[in-house]
């Protein structure tokens, strides 16, 4: 096969031609360069003949010639000269293989150098000495190989096997970091490269595609594919259309012989499934590029989508830093020789790296194309080179800067019941430790205040001294001051009767003049019994929301419920210690941004909980929570298998009584798997994830006997509706006791037992579409909700709301 260097007039009919051309996956149309007027572009005589047809003519240059038969290149050599950054030619996969390791071997300190486990199909050309199956190196950069806190940047060289310039890049960025790596200078550029690596970690894969660039270098100069053989006669797959995500769709080719040859299935080429295991490997791994040649472009996702999808899920604070990202790698290639790279989206085709990179594993990824030709004279590849490293220095160095996204502050009371009953009824432990917990799932940045209410001496204890602020509001900056709020939790003495609006008032108290969000989470087990009343404490009530919990059977649930409705929050009744722990994760799910994905109680049996994390999502959420021991050793698996590690990149593990928070930022979306420990009791496991997705949910908290209920959803991602969801809908009635008038919960405890007798519950009842009729009293509603993201990806909710039945 020969390709030529051509030249088309540029022309707005010419481009249409030749996106149309693309879109087909019938010609390679996303190299090229345009300048004075005239496209300048690879193509084989096949690719003039469909140009032709179509009314565009094609100028015909010189072709691609194989580096033997070059002039203007000297002998390679494998050894990087370290003073000028270059070496002397074009090398093939061997050449810069050893050029690699050669920098290894001189940096043991920093540099960690491995095979990759995927080994290529093999080359099979005619130079001799490169024949066979190839292995795919990794080079890892770090002070730290130990471990991925540290932000990770990702190279990747080589995918295209006639883009010559690319493993060259990978050689010289490498190669100037490691040469200026020094602790000790006071040099300014040779101290932030030294500043660079001790704060991050950088991953290179040199030659992504070596069985290409072989046989390119030594065959066919214009060959693009890798080696992979095929029945047709016509080997060959584009790694750059095989990775997964939006696999198949424009831009790429269902036929062996086409150059944008997209392969069987989605990873089938073992160049692909290099860089999905380095990206398992290596969740730290922010951002990434692979570098191609040419046209001075810079590609990556389109939030607005491209020919074959109509949007992509990239939410308004990613696109913000994918923004930054790009101006970063722009102005330092540009500051190096002027050259000013254009930019641009690869929505256009289908199956390449950095959508894979960023829809599949959160990574900023970006294809870079760079230069006016594939293999340019050899004094014209310095400079290009040059300027590309200078941008990729810049972009790590960003990379560094990346924090995990933090929600907006919120700031919440917990107003606790801790009148006599809370003990009678076997709610105090469970309360303070849910307390706790609560606390820990908090973010940084947020406040929140304790206020406990009771009346320990019956018409002697003052009306102001009926709620008592344990804990002020108290901003949670660091984990020394969750401790507190955990220590006030503690020291909470119990004891007396039950004066609910004074604990109301106290919480309002806690939050005058703080901005919105803000809410009260009201935890009570009885009844109203002294002064102030609940409708004293709402008579002036702020913009407010209350959420309220009715703890056991003999709770007050029409006044608890009554409470959340007229102040726009939600009610639960917890008729046991183990149904509290499930009510605070639907309460803390209504009262951030966190979408609630989990929220299940797992029986001692179980030996694993599975849930689905969706894409854009900023931040993950794992509670696992018992009231009678502690979790015991918990395995929490990424959707590619690897275990999370305390000291990843973006993760933290908070450990309390009873409970264990797993927090880890920016996600990889798919299914994610906690592993369990054996012998253990029953506990309820909670996944929450902060995404730009967000459900409208409209259920009636009160409905008349005889009358559906109605669950209505939509869902949006930021301001763009999304198609209806599909829901699965269930309820069951809450067996609630009403105390007779002659029994105060607060008093006369050893009585209580009688009247707390376990209440008939009635089977659960599976709705037939999204609406049923419940029966008299309190039910809660369980929905699991399924939805598509723009592009198509799934996503899934879970909620539990009260619903009460008016007689």
């Amino acid at each position: 096969m020969t390709d030529l260097r051509c030249t088309l007039e540029d022309t707005p009919a010419t481009r249409l031609v030749l996106a149309a051309l693309d879109a087909e996956g019938a010609i390679a149309g996303d190299h090229w360069h345009s300048a004075g007027g005239r496209i300048a572009i690879v193509l084989s005589k096949s690719d003039i003949g469909r140009l032709e047809s179509a009314g565009v003519p094609v100028q015909v240059g010189e072709a691609l010639a194989l580096r033997s038969e070059r002039t203007d290149v000297g002998t390679p050599s494998p050894l990087l000269d370290l003073v000028t950054g270059f070496v002397s030619g074009y090398l093939d996969s061997a050449e810069v293989a050893a050029a690699i390791s050669a920098l290894a071997a001189a940096h043991p300190g920093l540099c960690t150098l491995t095979t990759l486990p995927f080994t290529t199909s093999g080359y099979d050309g005619g130079f001799a000495a490169a024949a066979g199956p190839n292995a795919v190196q990794l080079l890892r950069i770090t002070t730290t190989p130990g471990s991925a806190a540290k932000p990770g940047f990702l190279l990747i060289g080589g995918t295209h096997a006639r883009e010559w310039l690319n493993p060259l890049i990978a050689i010289e960025f490498a190669g100037r970091l490691l040469a200026n790596h020094d602790p000790a200078s006071v040099d300014p550029p040779t101290m932030a490269i030294t500043a660079l690596l001790e704060a991050s970690d950088i991953f290179i894969i040199p030659v992504l595609n070596p069985d290409g660039l072989d046989y390119s270098i030594h065959d066919s100069a214009g060959w693009r594919k890798n080696r992979r053989p095929h029945a047709s006669g016509c080997p060959g797959v584009d790694n750059n259309r095989n990775y997964e995500v939006y696999f198949g769709g424009a831009g790429s080719s269902g036929l062996p012989c086409e150059q944008t040859f997209r392969g069987p299935s989605a990873f089938s080429e073992a160049e692909n499934l290099n860089v999905r295991h380095v990206l398992e490997q290596h969740p730290n791994i922010l951002v990434g590029v692979d570098a191609h040649s040419f046209g001075e472009q810079i590609l990556r996702p389109n939030p607005a989508g491209g020919s074959f999808v109509s949007s992509e899920p990239v939410s308004a604070a990613d696109e913000a830093i994918y923004s930054s990202l790009e101006t970063t790698l722009r102005t330092a290639i540009q500051a190096v020789n002027g050259n000013s790279y254009s930019l641009g989206s690869t929505s256009n085709h289908a199956g390449p790296s950095d959508e894979y990179l960023f829809f599949a594993h959160r990574v900023f990824g970006f294809n870079t194309e760079c230069g006016t030709d594939f293999q340019p004279p050899w004094a014209q590849a310095p400079p290009v080179i040059g300027e590309v490293v200078a941008g990729l220095l810049a972009l790590a160095t960003a990379t560094v800067s990346l924090t995990p996204t933090t929600p907006t502050p919120l700031r919440v009371v917990q107003c606790l019941d801790r009148t006599g009953s809370m003990v009678a009824f076997g709610y105090e432990s469970a309360a303070r430790q849910n307390a706790k917990r609560f606390t820990d799932l908090l973010s940084l940045g947020d406040s929140t205040a304790v206020v406990s209410f009771a009346d320990p001496a019956p018409g002697v204890t003052p009306v102001a001294d009926r709620a008592v602020v344990e804990v002020p509001l108290t901003l949670l900056n660091d984990p020394g001051d969750a401790a507190t709020v955990r220590a006030g939790i503690d020291a909470i003495g119990f004891g007396g009767w039950t004066p609910i609006g004074a604990g109301l008032l106290a919480s309002a108290a806690q939050l005058v003049g703080s901005p919105a969000p803000r809410a009260v989470l009201l935890i009570s087990d009885g009844y109203q019994n002294v002064d102030p009343t609940v409708a004293t404490a709402l008579a002036a009530w702020p913009a407010l929301r209350v959420y309220t919990v009715a703890l056991g059977p003999a709770a007050d649930a029409v006044l608890l419920h009554s409470i959340a409705t007229d102040t726009g929050g939600l009610f639960l009744p917890s008729p046991t210690a183990l149904d509290l722990h499930q009510a605070y994760n639907d309460m803390r799910a209504g009262i951030t941004d966190d979408g609630l994905v989990m929220n299940d109680m797992v029986s001692a049996e179980q030996p694993e909980c599975e849930f689905d994390v969706e894409i854009g999502a900023d931040r993950m959420l794992v509670t696992v929570s018992s009231p009678a021991t502690k979790p015991g050793r918990l395995r929490l698996l990424a959707p590619s298998g690897r275990a999370v590690r305390s000291d990843d990149w973006g993760t933290s593990v908070v450990r309390g009584d009873g409970y264990v928070n797993l927090s880890v930022a920016r996600p990889q979306p798919g299914r994610w798997r906690l592993l369990l420990p054996e012998r253990r009791p029953p506990m309820v496991v909670a996944a929450f994830v902060n995404s730009p997705l967000h459900l409208d949910i409209d259920l009636p908290s009160l409905v008349k006997q005889g009358e559906n209920a109605t669950l209505t959803v939509s869902a949006r991602w930021e301001d763009r509706a999304l198609a209806p969801l599909r829901c699965r809908v269930s309820s069951q009635a809450v067996g609630l006791t009403r105390l007779p008038d002659r029994v105060n919960p607060d008093e006369k405890q050893e009585r209580l037992a009688r009247w707390l007798k376990p209440a008939e519950l009635e089977r659960v009842q599976v709705w037939d579409d999204t609406s049923a009729v419940l029966p008299d009293g309190f039910s809660m509603v369980r929905a699991r909700l399924r939805g598509t993201l723009p592009g198509g990806s799934p996503f899934t909710r879970v909620l539990n709301r009260a619903v009460q039945v008016l007689t």
